[in-house]
């Protein structure tokens, strides 16, 4: 498990990671909030997002990270 203290607001601890196909998966705990996120990269396209997971729901964001992924809004 890998520590991120970038600031006293935020503390990251890496979960869990996978790579299939050039994707990157993975699962952080923000333990200042208490609050799980999904980190996904697309190595190949370079698509990229994070996302806050309800915590009870950290192992199907880990599965299925598009399901988390944040709504872009478009432009008018």
């Amino acid at each position: 498990m890998r520590d991120y203290a970038d600031n006293a607001r935020m503390t990251l601890c890496d979960l869990d990671e996978r790579c299939s196909g050039g994707a990157i998966v993975t699962l952080l705990w923000d333990q200042a909030r208490n609050q799980v996120m999904v980190r996904y990269v697309d190595t190949k396209s370079g698509d990229s997002f994070v996302s806050d997971v309800p915590n009870d729901e950290a192992l199907t964001a880990f599965h299925h990270p598009h399901l988390y992924r944040p709504v872009q809004l478009e432009a008018a």
